[in-house]
């Protein structure tokens, strides 16, 4: 009898399949909190940009309120204000938005964070499969909602120029949601998301006193959302991966 050489047994394909979800689960949660801080930096461009054109415009301001305290004792007749055109209300709205861009960037984690889990949760729940490019894609459309916020504010009043940032990410979303989430009713879902985050997210822009109680509530009905969706998910059979058929 002739010596065969011995070749190790293969891996059954349950303990292949076992291994290769857990680590397909755990690569993506690690993949979309590093993504989460990655998209930090356009952030702080955009942040950036919105701390030069507000200083940009506030060397002007200086100047002229400067030139009228030292023109203050000439004997200059008042010229009468243009309804149409009032320097002081422009120039105040301008500055409230570049606040509310400089506040809005400070929640850009939580924003971000919750709307890739809603995504994480349709690959859990529906069994999809979403790529890499697809979470980059969606976070770079969250990222132009604070770029647009920027060139909207400088033209129109902060709560329009909130309103049409919000619409025009949310519906370039909802739309690529529609696509890569293969049904209109999950696109819905994302667009009720958005809306909500965003709702959310200008009340407590706009509440001085009470933003850190509006947004600590925000996050206790975004964790009750998650526990209600996810409380028949089976997460020890997900790690266990399929079971093995005995023929």
């Amino acid at each position: 009898m002739e010596n065969t050489p011995l070749v190790p047994p293969p891996l059954p394909p349950v303990a292949s399949a076992k291994t290769d979800l857990r680590n397909r689960a755990t690569l993506k949660l690690l993949f979309i909190a590093l993504l989460v801080l990655l998209l930090q930096l356009p952030l702080h461009l955009v942040g950036s940009l919105q701390q030069e054109r507000r200083e940009a415009r506030a060397v002007p301001r200086r100047v002229a309120a400067g030139r009228s305290v030292t023109e203050a004792p000439r004997a200059v007749v008042p010229a009468r204000p243009d309804p149409a055109r009032d320097e002081t209300v422009e120039t105040g709205y301008v500055f409230e938005a570049y606040r509310m861009v400089d506040r809005a960037l400070k929640h850009s984690v939580l924003v971000l964070a919750l709307v890739f889990a809603a995504f994480f949760l349709f690959e859990t729940l529906a069994g999809l499969r979403l790529h890499a490019v697809h979470y980059g894609l969606v976070g770079a459309a969250m990222c132009l909602f604070y770029l647009a916020l920027l060139a909207l504010g400088e033209v129109i009043e902060p709560g329009p120029a909130y309103i049409g940032a919000a619409a025009a990410s949310s519906l370039l979303i909802t739309l690529y949601s529609a696509a890569i989430l293969r049904g209109r009713g999950r696109a819905a879902v994302i667009a009720a998301l958005l809306a909500s985050v965003h709702s959310v997210l200008y009340v407590v822009l706009r509440m001085e006193n009470y933003a850190l109680l509006a947004g600590t509530g925000a996050l206790f009905v975004a964790l009750a959302a998650v526990m209600y969706f996810t409380r028949n998910v089976d997460w020890q059979a997900h790690d266990a991966g399929p079971k093995e058929v005995v023929a």
